[in-house]
């Protein structure tokens, strides 16, 4: 019978999650939850006898955990991220691919993952949560890759560089004929919060209106803001502008580096919203950009397992 798979990608601003086509995205805003909620009815993921609201319940609380300090991964506030996707999910039992950030990602930081894993107590909806079945870390990127191969597998014999604009990285990587070249990874932190934080201190400096993240990229696509029945319009080219050549020297550079000559370049993640701004260079949206390294997971926790049952 075939073992459950899930595919986990926990970002600085999002935290996605891909189980076959049941796919889901929350925020990755995590808050100690200090007293008992009188009003609503929520229930706290328990990590070592630390109670944390995880998610939308988090945001509401404020006072949220900064997730772009160095130590974020295998804490106990990201083990709660972890606890809230599988309870999101209701998933019990199975193969489960997690990514790191490429420019950390080895076999040393893999295994102090595992040990976090396995060695806390993370108690679910008041139940204690075991993780069963096998964990197996990868680079955040490759699942963009993986997602990609999905719909061309001729590209699984091309020279692939991918680029993953998430909130706060920008992760490069690149696969040769299929093979992860451990030596041509790299890591930025030139995400889309930098051109986002612009453009909400250029709204307050207009409107003398604050706005969160989410407005600010609805801005960036476009969009205007609604404020108590008015809607507000900003012209942000400028910081648009100063980001995107900021992030195109970074590819650029990237891209000359490589030890072999890319045929492809996807971009996937946050990278969508501008791809168009980032000038004439030839890089392919990969399908759900979002949610690409979440559902490449899932297909790799899938691939192995079919492999593993071959022998």
């Amino acid at each position: 019978m075939p073992t459950d798979c899930i595919g986990i990608d926990i970002g600085y601003g999002f935290t996605k999650t891909c189980r076959a086509d049941d796919k889901r995205i929350f925020p990755t805003a995590i808050t100690m939850m200090t007293k008992e909620n009188t009003f609503a009815d929520i229930s706290p993921i328990v990590v070592n006898g630390q109670r944390f609201l995880v998610g939308k319940d988090a945001e509401r609380e404020g006072n949220t955990i900064d997730t772009r300090q160095s130590g974020f991964v295998t804490s106990d506030a990201w083990l709660a991220v972890l606890g809230h996707c599988f309870r999101v999910n209701d998933f019990v039992n199975g193969e489960i691919v997690l990514g790191v950030p490429p420019g950390v990602f080895s076999r040393k930081y893999s295994r102090r993952i595992l040990d976090a894993i396995r060695a806390s107590d993370i108690r679910v909806n008041g139940e204690p949560y075991r993780v069963r079945g096998n964990v197996r870390i990868i680079p955040q990127g490759a699942g963009i890759f993986f997602r990609h191969i999905q719909d061309q597998p001729g590209d699984l014999q091309r020279n692939v560089a991918v680029i993953d604009i998430g909130h706060n990285t920008v992760d490069m990587v690149f696969f040769a004929q299929g093979r992860y070249v451990e030596s041509a990874t790299e890591s930025q932190e030139i995400g889309v919060s930098l051109v986002l934080h612009s453009i909400m201190k250029a709204f307050y400096r207009e409107h003398r209106l604050a706005i969160d993240s989410e407005a600010a990229l609805g801005i960036l696509q476009g969009k205007q803001v609604t404020y108590m029945g008015d809607a507000y319009a900003i012209e942000v080219r400028e910081e648009i502008e100063g980001y995107t050549k900021s992030i195109s020297s970074v590819i650029s550079r990237y891209l000359e580096k490589l030890p072999l000559h890319p045929d492809l370049g996807i971009i996937g993640g946050g990278g969508a919203a501008i791809r168009d701004l980032l000038g004439s260079r030839n890089l392919l949206v990969v399908s759900e950009p979002a949610m690409a390294n979440a559902i490449g997971y899932w297909y790799y926790a899938r691939n192995a397992q079919q492999g593993d049952s071959r022998g």
